[in-house]
């Protein structure tokens, strides 16, 4: 009939309009997919460059720590050191940063920016984000000191009889008990400053220059972080090795178990490089003459202790490079061995760190041990010099072949830098 519409009309007219609708819900979809997607790309953008600037932070940190807790004379040397120390704690080559380093009358300032790339916000027209930090470190006068006892209990210096302590830096005790320092008999120290967490006890005829100052703050670590080395528990190059006495030998570098036992009158020269003494002595017997430049020894193990008879010659010069740059000796801290003695002459020259955390050094000879080096920095336990021994510790770090160890700056200068960003 004229007028009437076919049902297949209306079916068609009902598919045109579905698929009108269609198209509106795939436009409004589109239309909120973008800022969807683009707020994720953001969080995803905003996430890598936080995780930059963390990195940056603690380039800027550690530069700036770098710069007040060492011995440089220039500022040149300064920003030359800080800029290396950036640059060595800094790994985001995606995106490099240069440090800005400035320095103050007692502060130092390092700032750094670096441009992070983003993905998904270049849908917005933003391509890059620039991200900045800035560090500030203050130079505090701290106590100094090139002999620093770390036990917490007893006493940590034990200067006996008519002994005799001379140094021409800084001596520092951990110990909270009231004989921190013990200065017996008629004994004789002297130092450049004498500090302690608790007290000290001095024998009426003891000497001691100048009075020490009590109740000082514990002094960390300044070695703690000084790795064991990577050959410790390696296979054994030598066992039981021996040099006999009147003989003269060449030892080279590697890991000696059992100890090392060099006789009296022998003449030894240890090569450059890494020794592991493991399970026994490094024995040194009487009127014994050893040398050694550049060279580092590692005590592990029972019984692993050094012992420098009476009358021995020793000439030790710590590495110039490297990871144990400025170390001579290293106990593990896990040592528990009898004590650590030295008995050389007054010829001896042990120049670097002695680093025993967890032992005794005993000077036991009748001579000076130390006195010909540039420099000695003793970090121990506990250090005991016996009856009529007598220990001389210089300083002479700026104008010595051998460097610092690292870490050792701040303890011997008594540079403290506190950051204060």
């Amino acid at each position: 009939m004229i007028g009437m519409i076919s049902s297949k009309s209306i079916r068609d007219a009902l598919a045109a309009f579905r698929r009108d609708r269609g198209g509106n819900v795939a436009i409004t979809f589109a239309l909120v997919l973008i800022p969807i997607v683009v707020s994720v790309g953001a969080a995803i953008d905003y996430s890598r460059a936080n995780s930059v600037k963390a990195h940056l932070q603690a380039a800027t940190d550690a530069a700036v720590l770098y710069i007040t807790g060492g011995p440089y004379a220039n500022d040149d040397q300064r920003i030359s050191a800080g800029k290396k120390s950036f640059h060595g704690n800094y790994h985001r080559p995606e995106a490099p940063a240069t440090p800005t380093v400035t320095i103050g009358r007692d502060t130092v300032t390092v700032s750094a920016t670096a441009n992070v790339k983003t993905s998904m916000l270049g849908l917005v027209g933003i391509h890059s984000m620039s991200i900045g930090t800035t560090s500030v470190s203050r130079i505090t006068g701290g106590s100094s000191a090139c002999v620093l006892a770390l036990q917490t209990m007893n006493d940590g210096i034990f200067v006996h009889g008519n002994a005799s302590l001379k140094s021409n830096c800084g001596l520092y005790a951990n110990s909270t008990s009231n004989n921190a320092i013990d200065f017996d008999g008629d004994s004789v120290t002297t130092a450049s400053s004498i500090c302690v967490v608790g007290n000290y006890t001095k024998d009426s005829q003891a000497k001691v220059s100048p009075t020490p100052k009590t109740r000082c703050r514990v002094m960390s670590d300044p070695l703690a972080s000084l790795p064991v080395p990577t050959n410790a528990s390696a296979s054994c190059t030598n066992n039981g090795y021996k040099v006999d006495g009147k003989t003269t030998k060449t030892l080279n570098p590697g890991v000696y178990c059992g100890g090392i036992d060099i006789g009296s009158s022998a003449k030894v020269t240890f090569s450059p490089g890494v020794y592991i003494i493991r399970d026994g002595h490094f024995k040194i017997g009487s009127s014994a003459q050893v040398t050694g430049q550049n060279v580092f020894f590692y005590l592990t193990g029972q019984d692993a202790n050094f012992d420098m008879g009476s009358a021995s010659q020793i000439n030790f010069t710590a590495p110039k490079s490297g990871t144990y740059k400025g170390v001579i000796f290293f106990q593990s801290r896990t040592a528990n061995t009898p004590y650590n003695k030295f008995g050389s002459s007054s010829t001896s020259v042990l120049q670097g760190a002695v680093y025993i955390p967890n032992g005794t050094v005993e000077i036991n000879c009748k001579g000076s041990v130390g006195a010909s080096a540039d420099y000695t920095v003793w970090v121990v336990k506990r250090l005991q010099i016996d009856s009529n021994a007598r220990l001389q510790v210089t300083n002479n770090y700026a104008g010595s072949t051998t460097p610092l160890a690292d870490g050792l700056s701040a303890m011997v200068y008594g540079n403290r830098p506190i950051l204060v960003r």
